[in-house]
């Protein structure tokens, strides 16, 4: 008896579509193993094999093919479309199929993630779904962006889409979570589709799903490494130099003796020569009248301090280092991750680095138990330097306040460098009390923002673990029980170090606050789910028990008294103060949802969830939240099926009413005191605010038309979609007198709706043998309504919120321009009668006291948000663009506003635009004359309101994939280089900010986003 063994043998050929395209990327298995590869992008594989194993070829959207493993290739194996696989996408507690969903979902997919810039995985939903609106905070990386989906749904409460990552709500950053260690994204939109997240899914929900391996493949291991630089993606307002600064203020100073105090035009000129330098305190000219009685400087300046030059960044770096270990048995997969990222802001000083792993795996036990576990563990560290709102030490503020006119270094009365013992030059913190000249700055005085970047520091460190496990029982070939568990922990540091010698805590000899937050999550969710079959009928419910406990731990302290460089509490001499508090949330939820399927064509689905909160009274605290919906796939219908040209055609409805309990804190009806209001050794309390105990839930109520389609044999694809949501019972602090000792009542005041069209269309325009283009476009028309108030108007801030109209509607007094005949600036107000009743004629006034504030017809909402994205292949390149705009919004510039204040106080920065002022009567310009005493010219109005209008080019990606039979030297199963651009291009219709400003409307001298350009490679092992 002979015996004859089996031989290795090579198996190569090539794998195309049914249209003779290559596949790259398909998979090629030996079955029974985890023996398998890939294919280039040519399509070509080649695996070694015992000789008469069996193949599998396979690739996502493609029936499978097998076929014995000979020396008789190479192989041509051509896949064909499998019109009975259907995309899975990740939804509520589990996943669909993407034809039976009856609600409206998008989805963002591994590849769209991956060939976007993007460090945070928020920044790859701007843009690329319809409805949705990202606004970005500004230069500071590492902060999480706002985010709206349908509008916004609160005023109090937290208008936020509520976050699931892999199954579970996410009380951690999102900028935790590495944006190369997702697998999908999926954006919840309606009741339908969010129902089953009842209380917290009001303003809707995204559930981000991490990546895990496959089954049955062998262990790959991936490597990236990017490096980029960036500066910012727009330009600031421009500024005054020292010369026109201070022939500026001259101006001003003598218009003011002429204008304001009757002097004659010689005897004002020579006044604000003679006292020019008096008022600014500083003199970078060095002679005592830098301006003649004509306005003309009769000097050089010793100096001309370019703020900008001095905090920005003109070149931030960035780079990512990521690894990754996937694979699987024929009953394990597993994957691995961890990602590295530095980078820096706009402000020198700012940065963000982040240390992020993930271990997912998950094993089948036996035939009817699986199992798997989820762990994350998350480290990140932020130095922020003040680049927002009003403080002095704040970097933007500090550039649009004080002009250039103003040293960055300490000078004696000579203008001449003032040095330390070391003989390095003092900064200039202007408050030189002894010293007439260059001694104490009229603005922001006893304060550097260059210094303060340096000498202080802003620390933001956050820890985050997560381990969430499941276990899942088959009962019955119909039904199986999972039981799901989630332990979450935060931890927040921060720590904010002020000098001891420079700035603001210079006279308590420096101080030091510290914030330790503690939040620690964990959520139970047990889920029985059955599902049958009878004939054409198709049935699947879910019964779902939910437990989750939150618990937020917090301390402070502050202390001041510190020697030089001692940045810890225990270094502090005086303690000032010391606080904490535990505080706790509940909810415990039952849920079901029932499905229906007749002959894969009409869909039904009605959930139901009840939901009681810790956060509301007994009488308060349960809350019933549904859906229903329903969905026709027309397409096999017979009276479709024989229109060529329609491939899918679905159309769908649904309702539900939902609730929001969440950012109204932690018990909002319950009386509270506050500790710490001692005498003496008697401990005292005071009453916190008033309440209302019967404070409820916000309930929306949303109603979604919708419609689905593929045409013209897959060419073209998209979605429409009519949704309407009713917000009720709104949560607010409604003001009250204040002699009852507080100022408002948290309790629930009316209603607003939200309403809107979204558009998505996506083309495979040209698929030939080397190229391949594919486009996309979505856009949504948003509204806001507000339908219901307990009382006839609410006036916030510039909004006054009436019934009819927008929370986001501007309500300011209406500039009426620069009489030409004096140069004031002018308003309208209505004309009265003695009775006080308008007559509807407005009229002009020059006292801004007495100037009607109307509705200016103008809104902080865009009417229009959306994107553009292209996808080109050519041969071995690819070129990825992501484009997204917004239209119709408004934004009302208090940057831009004080910096034409035209002098009404010294020391402050002024815009070239005040070039255009008033000088002599009968000038027609938009800018009043110089005034250097207090005005009105620059307060509130439309004067500054700006129509905020952009298009920006938000990612570009060009990669190189390398050929195989290249790679194979170096044994290398995939090596791409790419270039990456972010916010390479910003057109907008108001110059000088980032238009992607807060959604209330108003500029908040904030930094600007950063355009980041970057090299990076892949290597795939």
């Amino acid at each position: 008896m002979v015996i004859l063994a089996q031989q290795n043998i090579d198996v190569s050929g090539i794998i195309t579509d049914e249209l003779g395209m290559p596949l790259p990327g398909a998979t090629v298995i030996e079955v029974g193993t985890v023996n398998g590869v890939s294919t280039d992008f040519d399509g070509n594989f080649s695996i070694e094999v015992l000789e008469g194993a069996t193949l599998e070829f396979s690739y996502v959207g493609y029936a499978p093919q097998t076929i014995l493993a000979t020396t008789q290739g190479p192989f041509n194996i051509s896949l064909q479309p499998d019109n009975t696989l259907e995309e899975v996408v990740v939804v509520a507690y589990g996943t669909q199929s993407k034809q039976s969903i009856v609600g409206s979902v998008a989805v963002i997919s591994e590849s769209d993630i991956q060939s976007q810039p993007a460090t945070t995985i928020t920044q790859a939903i701007q843009g690329s779904v319809p409805g949705i609106n990202v606004i970005n905070t500004g230069g500071v990386p590492g902060t999480n962006p706002t985010i709206r989906i349908r509008g916004i749904g609160s005023i109090n409460a937290s208008a936020a889409p509520l976050i699931i990552v892999d199954g579970a709500p996410f009380n951690g950053d999102l900028n935790s979570i590495a944006q190369e260690q997702v697998a999908s994204i999926s954006v919840l939109k309606d009741a339908s589709s969010t129902a089953l997240y009842g209380s917290r899914a009001a303003n809707g929900v995204i559930i981000v799903n991490t990546k895990s391996g496959k089954k049955s493949t062998p262990t790959e291991i991936s490597l990236s490494t990017v490096y980029g630089s960036s500066s910012m993606a727009t330009p600031m307002h421009d500024l005054l130099g020292v010369d026109d600064y201070t022939r500026y203020y001259w101006e001003a100073y003598s218009n003011n003796e002429q204008y304001e105090n009757n002097l004659s035009p010689a005897a004002a000129a020579a006044a604000a020569s003679s006292n020019l330098v008096s008022a600014l305190a500083y003199n970078p000219y060095g002679v005592p009248n830098p301006v003649d009685n004509q306005g003309n400087l009769t000097a050089d300046a010793a100096w001309s301090t370019d703020w900008k030059d001095v905090m920005l960044n003109t070149t931030a770096y960035k780079k990512q280092h990521g690894l990754s270990v996937s694979g699987g048995s024929e009953k394990t997969n597993f994957y691995f991750g961890s990602n590295y990222l530095r980078e820096q802001g706009q402000i020198k000083s700012t940065y963000f680095e982040r240390f992020a792993t993930r271990l997912n795996i998950n094993t089948t036990v036996n035939d009817f138990i699986s199992s798997g576990l989820n762990m994350s563990y998350t480290t990140s560290k932020q130095n922020t330097p003040n680049q927002s709102g009003t403080s002095f030490s704040n970097s933007i503020q500090w550039i649009y306040t004080i002009p250039s006119y103003y040293p960055l270094y300490k000078r004696d009365a000579q203008g001449m460098i003032t040095n330390d013992g070391n003989g390095n030059p003092l900064f200039d913190y202007g408050n030189n009390n002894g010293q007439i000249v260059n001694g104490v700055r009229p603005a922001l005085s006893n304060e550097n923002a260059y210094g303060a970047i340096l000498n202080n520091e802003i620390l933001k460190n956050r820890t985050y673990v997560s381990m969430n496990g499941f276990i899942k029982i088959d009962l019955l070939p119909q039904l199986n029980f999972k039981s799901n568990i989630l332990y979450e922990r935060f931890i927040f540091d921060g720590s904010k170090y002020t000098h001891n010698e420079f700035g603001a805590a210079a006279s308590v000899n420096g101080r030091v606050s510290q914030d330790r937050d503690f939040t620690t999550t964990l959520n139970a969710i047990q889920t029985l789910n059955y599902s049958n079959s009878f004939g054409a009928h198709r049935f699947k419910v879910d019964a779902i028990f939910e437990s989750y406990n939150r618990e937020n731990n917090l301390f402070d302290a502050q202390g001041t008294g510190f020697l030089p460089n001692v940045r810890v509490l225990n270094g502090s001499t005086i303690p000032e103060g010391v606080g904490g508090a535990i505080n706790q949330e509940r909810l415990m939820s039952a849920i079901t949802r029932v499905s229906y399927d007749h002959d894969n064509t009409y869909f039904a689905e009605l959930s139901f969830r009840r939901d009681g909160s810790s956060k509301f009274s007994n009488d308060t605290r349960w809350g019933n939240f549904y859906s229903l919906g329903g969905s026709w796939i027309l397409s096999n219908a017979s009276f479709v099926e024989t229109t060529d040209w329609i491939d899918y055609l679905k159309l769908k409805l649904s309702y539900g009413e939902l609730g929001n309990n969440r950012g109204i804190g932690f018990f909002p009806y319950l009386q509270v005191f506050d500790t710490g209001y001692n005498q003496l050794d008697n401990t005292g309390v005071i009453s916190s605010e008033f309440v209302d105990p019967n404070l409820t839930w916000e309930k929306t109520a949303l109603l979604n038309i919708g419609t689905e389609f593929t045409f013209f044999e897959g060419k073209l694809e998209g979605s429409i979609e009519y949704y309407n949501r009713e917000s009720i019972d709104l949560i607010y602090n409604k003001p009250v007198a204040l002699s009852t000792g507080n100022e408002s009542i948290k309790t629930n005041v009316g209603a607003v709706k939200n309403y809107g069209l979204e558009f998505s269309f996506n083309s495979l325009v040209l698929k030939k043998e080397n190229l391949l283009v594919d486009l996309g476009l979505n856009f949504s028309f948003d509204r806001n309504e507000i339908s219901d108030l307990t009382q006839e108007e609410f006036i916030e801030g510039d909004k006054k919120w009436m019934v009819g109209k927008s929370l986001y509607d501007f309500f300011i007094r209406a500039s009426a321009g620069v009489d030409p005949s004096d140069g004031y600036q002018m308003w309208y107000k209505d004309v009265t009668t003695n009775e006080g009743e308008k007559t509807g004629e407005r009229i002009t006034t020059k006292e801004y006291s007495e100037a009607t504030r109307y509705y200016a017809g103008k809104s902080s909402l865009p009417k229009m948000v959306g994107g553009f994205n292209a996808n080109v292949v050519y041969k071995n390149f690819d070129l990825n663009a992501l484009i997204n705009f917004s239209f119709g919004g408004y934004v009302y510039d208090s940057v831009y506003a004080g910096l034409m204040s035209g002098f009404s106080a010294p020391g402050r920065a002024g815009h070239p635009d005040l070039s255009r002022r008033w000088q002599a009567p009968g000038d027609e310009t938009d800018v009043p004359l110089f005034l250097s005493s207090q005005n009105d010219f620059n307060a509130s109005s439309t004067r500054f309101l700006f129509k905020n209008d952009y298009i920006r080019l938000r990612g570009l990606n060009i990669g190189y994939n390398f050929k195989e039979n290249w790679m194979e030297k170096y044994q290398l199963k995939g090596l791409r280089v790419f270039f990456q651009g972010d916010n390479i291009f910003t057109l907008q219709s108001h110059k000088g900010i980032d238009p992607e400003q807060a959604i209330s409307g108003r500029t908040n001298y904030r930094s600007h986003q950063m355009k980041t350009f970057s090299l990076g490679i892949n290597i795939q092992l």
